[in-house]
């Protein structure tokens, strides 16, 4: 049987925005690298330089960083439980520090990358060690087998969660709206040529 997998994310605009100071303070204390990279995998609190908006995506994150919110409507259809298996939770602060009732923080405890074809940059920060990589062109994105944790859903590199079928059958019944998806075969072996830089990956 096909394996099918969906990455949903953030098809807005409309991106919340990272407190400057709290950013700061992230890359001063080596919990966030300049690159964006999350060093210390741990439950990291949000700080918003603006209030809660009902335009903010149920998917979205923190703009200036790689940290992931997660709407109420969301939490309640994928589990607090399950998201717990795969992301450190932490509460989200809008810009009167007053904490969400609707939004947590999700920091993930490991990285499925997101592949793409032979345009695919790659590269390993000098700082962190991370690789960094964005998957080219967009419309030829996939996952490789070998990657693929035995779970429903899954943290993605891209600011989005990777899901099956049956979770994406569910999120449209569910009626929640702002959720952007996109197919993403799966493969046996990449096809971009940078299998050299993931043997470069640090340990989790």
């Amino acid at each position: 049987m096909e394996k099918i997998f969906y990455q949903i994310s953030d098809p807005t605009q409309n991106v919340p925005e990272g407190d400057d100071i709290w950013i700061d303070q992230l890359k001063q204390e080596n919990i966030m690298c300049d690159c964006g990279n999350i060093i210390k995998h741990t439950a990291i609190d949000v700080f918003l330089n603006e209030k809660i908006k009902k335009s903010f995506a149920p998917i979205t994150y923190a703009r200036g960083t790689f940290i992931g919110m997660l709407h109420k409507d969301i939490v309640s259809l994928l589990g607090i439980q399950n998201i717990e298996n795969v992301y450190f939770v932490g509460k989200v602060y809008d810009v009167n520090k007053t904490v969400s009732k609707e939004y947590i923080s999700v920091v993930p405890k490991f990285r499925i990358y997101i592949r793409g074809g032979k345009e695919s940059t790659c590269s390993i920060c000098e700082k962190c060690g991370v690789v960094l990589y964005f998957p080219l062109p967009l419309n030829s994105w996939y996952i490789v087998d070998k990657s693929i944790p035995n779970l429903t859903f899954f943290p993605s590199t891209l600011t989005g969660i990777i899901v099956n079928d049956e979770i994406l059958k569910q999120i449209k019944k569910s009626g929640i709206k702002r959720i952007g998806y996109e197919k993403l075969p799966v493969l046996k072996e990449a096809i971009d040529g940078h299998n050299s830089c993931f043997g470069a990956l640090p340990p989790e």
